[in-house]
């Protein structure tokens, strides 16, 4: 029994050895085309965006500025800490602290002395002999009575006595008025300061210094009453005098009237700020209950953002486990927009997928713009500029990197998952997808770069047309709507300056090659290109007419004719280590094949491919430019140097077995695309062309036809997706252009012997001179 088993066992593993597990050999070819590195990289691409949409949580929905369309209730009870509030509590008790005044000189005492000597500086004199100030002061408009009675006090010690006591009976009376004397210029808070003679009085208050301070020179009724009564004051104090002095000693008390309490300044604003400092905290906490009205309908102010914000963050925290049902719901959505994304990318441009390098670009892109956005809506920055902007970002260097649809259905997933994380309605989306749309569909090929500033702003025309419309629906204020406006044309006028700034690291980063680039390798004064003209004059002349050939045929079926010009100026570029070898450069009628065996000629001719490649790689030309060196040839057979070899060896060894094509063919590969398809045949029609003695109209048709007919029957156009009417039209244009280039002329009398000689073929030309030109 045992033996049975131990056979049966090792029958068993013979057939697996023949038959390798189905199941292992699936893994080892999904393991070998990429696909797994690539679902590695889209997993960590879904764990790095979940992480970042997870910042949804501190999201307010709201804006300042923007239409509640309703009152918003609170769903918890939660606590606010308004610095808003602080701030205004801190400005009340610094406001509602008196102001300190502190006394300035004895302004009393100064005039008691004053009107005691005043005697004394008006004995004698006459009204002209008296100081024009004083005058004013005592208003005597030429009255003289008041000089005299002044004079007698003077030479009478009696009277002199008693208008002394009537001084100080005066002054101590002046001293019981409740007036307070304040200077302007040191109370700048309330008065526009006038002229310097500008002194406020108020009543005086023990308990509250806080009152309106009105200028003595002001207009106001106010003002006037204060003075009046001042005045009449003064009057009712002065009674005290005889004779003629009372008005006039009023008179000159009001004259000479100057602040005797000055504003401290230092002191005040030292209790100001202790004031200040005295406010709690506690201020600054404001408690909102639930279901309480937090935000009423209208416009959202800064400070209902601020309570909207801390709401959030409460009813976040009160959640708890059940915040996980919310968390898992987002978890789900991000790791269905990733699978659409992984699929739409492998349906659409799988040659990504097969690239780690892409595949990091493309996620880092769609991960640091997903990243903006998120910080722009976690704060109350404009959402309408860095919330948009970063989605108008992903379309337009995805525009320029791959083609429009892939890029609008990469922007357009990217635009839901921001408008997810920005908590954000269908009119957000609404205004993303009209940008989205707009700079895809215009991007097209670049060629200038005003071409990215008129994307720009068509696009941000289209997204302001979106932002009204969504502003309507959403029934937000004529302010909000048109700042959003202006925030939405900014995001896209902004986008393409950005994309025009960063344009040579999007071309590195993601392998392309634009218009701009292309133009710019299509100067002729390139090192290349002049290395070219000098070394390989002959096959400079030749790229260029072939250019000429290859852009036009594109042209006609559609293609990318600015690349298919700009390759052809490149594709013979191996030539110039060696461009005595070929038919184009020989001037001196001497062919360097003559005296070589076929097979040294053909190792010659193909190695001008490799020497391409060699140079381009050296020069730093754009890999675009790459399969048009290696694959204008494709596997074509050298006839020229076939035929040679053959005939050598029937010569040399007629015994030996025949010579097989496959050693005198290009190796390849064949043309992949149908530009360099195109160059291929571009090339092959000008060469022989250009061999032709007398290329009519009709035979540069018969060749062009032979030459496309040879080429598809040889299947070198097997794997560039070329199609026969396509071909046809490039025959078409091919020999439309040849025959402009080859029309016939008028043989002018004297130019007749030249152009007989020159028909005159020579003794020693190769009659298949033409195939070494390839």
């Amino acid at each position: 029994m045992a033996d049975g088993t131990n056979k049966s066992t090792t029958r068993r593993n013979v057939i697996r050895e023949k038959c390798p597990d189905q199941y292992e050999e699936m893994w080892r070819q999904f393991r070998a085309s990429g696909a797994l590195r690539s679902m590695g990289l889209a997993a960590l691409f879904c764990l790095i965006a979940l992480s970042i949409v997870t910042l949804r949580d501190s999201v307010v929905p709201y804006r300042p500025g923007q239409y509640a369309s309703s009152d918003i209730h609170g769903r918890v009870k939660f606590v606010l800490n308004d610095p808003q509030r602080l701030n205004e509590a801190k400005r009340q008790a610094r406001e509602s602290q008196p102001r300190i005044y502190m006394k300035d000189g004895d302004f009393f005492g100064d005039t008691e002395k004053n009107l005691l000597a005043l005697p004394d500086w008006l004995a004698g004199k006459t009204i002209d002999q008296i100081d024009a100030n004083l005058a004013g002061a005592l208003e005597l408009d030429g009255n003289a009575g008041i000089l005299t009675e002044f004079s007698s006090l003077a030479s009478n010690d009696q009277e002199r006595a008693i208008y002394t006591r009537q001084v100080q009976e005066y002054i101590a009376d002046l001293r019981k008025k409740e007036l307070w004397v304040v200077s302007k210029d040191d109370y700048l808070e309330e008065q526009t300061v006038i002229s310097r003679r500008n002194f406020i009085i108020a009543p005086i208050s023990e308990h509250n210094k806080e009152l309106l301070i009105p200028a003595i020179d002001a207009q106001d009724a106010k003002s006037k009453a204060i003075r009046q009564d001042m005045y009449a004051g003064f009057k009712a104090s002065a009674r005290v005098f005889t004779g003629l002095k009372p008005n006039r000693i009023a008179a000159y008390t009001f004259h000479t009237l100057r602040p005797f309490y000055k504003y401290n300044t230092e002191l005040t604003t030292a209790a100001q700020n202790a004031a200040e400092t005295n406010v709690p905290q506690s201020q600054a906490v404001r408690t909102f209950e639930r279901n309480q009205v937090i935000v009423p309908k209208g416009l959202v102010k800064e400070v209902d953002w601020l309570i909207l914000k801390a709401e959030k963050e409460q009813f976040t925290t009160d959640l708890k486990r059940a915040a996980l049902k919310g968390k898992l719901g987002l978890a789900t959505t991000i790791i269905l927009m990733t699978v659409v994304l992984s699929w739409y990318v492998s349906r659409y441009q799988p040659h990504i997928m097969q690239n780690s390098l892409r595949v990091i670009a493309l996620g880092t892109l769609l991960v640091s713009m997903l990243f903006i956005a998120q910080l722009a809506a976690v704060g109350n920055s404009p959402i309408y500029y860095f919330g948009v902007a970063p989605t108008i970002l992903v379309a337009m260097i995805l525009a320029i990197a791959y083609d429009q649809r892939f890029a609008i259905g990469i922007a357009s997933m990217h635009g839901m998952i921001v408008t997810t994380a920005l908590e954000q309605g269908i009119g957000f989306f609404l205004i993303l997808w009209v940008g989205i749309l707009t700079c895809c569909f215009l991007i097209g090929e670049i060629r200038t770069r005003i071409k990215l500033i008129m994307v720009g702003g068509a696009t941000a025309a289209a997204m302001v047309l979106g932002t009204i419309a969504a502003g309507a629906i959403s029934l937000d204020p004529r302010e909000y709507i048109l700042r959003s406006c202006i925030y939405s044309a900014a995001a896209g006028i902004s986008v393409g300056f950005v994309v025009l700034g960063i344009l040579p690291i999007i071309e590195k980063m993601f392998r392309i090659t634009t218009g701009m680039t292309l133009l710019e390798l299509a100067d002729l004064s390139r090192p290349l290109l002049r290395r070219l003209a000098l070394e390989a004059p002959g096959t400079d002349h030749h790229s260029q007419q072939v250019a000429r050939l290859a852009e036009t045929a594109c042209d006609a079926i559609g293609g990318n004719s600015l690349l298919c010009r700009v390759a052809s100026y490149y594709h013979d570029i191996g030539k110039i280590n060696k461009p005595e070898y070929f038919i184009e450069n020989q001037s001196d009628g001497n062919n360097r094949h003559y005296h070589l065996t076929a097979s040294m000629s053909y190792h010659i001719i193909i190695g001008h491919v490799k020497d391409g490649i060699a140079l381009a790689r050296e020069y730093k030309l754009p890999p675009v430019i790459l399969p048009f060196i290696q694959q204008h040839h494709g596997t074509t057979l050298i006839e020229y140097f076939f035929d040679k070899a053959k005939k050598q060896q029937i010569k040399s060894n007629p015994d030996a077995p025949a010579i097989s094509e496959e050693q005198f063919r290009y190796g390849g590969p064949k043309p992949r695309t149908r530009e360099v398809a195109i160059l291929m045949l571009a090339d092959a029609a000008e060469s022989a062309t250009r061999a032709e003695r007398e290329p009519s109209s009709t035979r540069i048709t018969q060749l062009i036809h032979d030459l496309a007919t040879n080429r598809l029957e040889d299947g070198q156009f097997d794997e560039c997706g070329l199609t026969l009417q396509e071909l046809r039209i490039i025959q078409a244009s091919l020999v439309k252009t040849l025959t402009g280039i080859y029309h016939g002329r008028i043989a002018y009398p004297s130019n007749a012997r030249s152009a007989q000689a020159a028909a005159t073929p020579e003794k020693d030309q190769n009659p298949g001179s033409g195939a070494i030109s390839a």
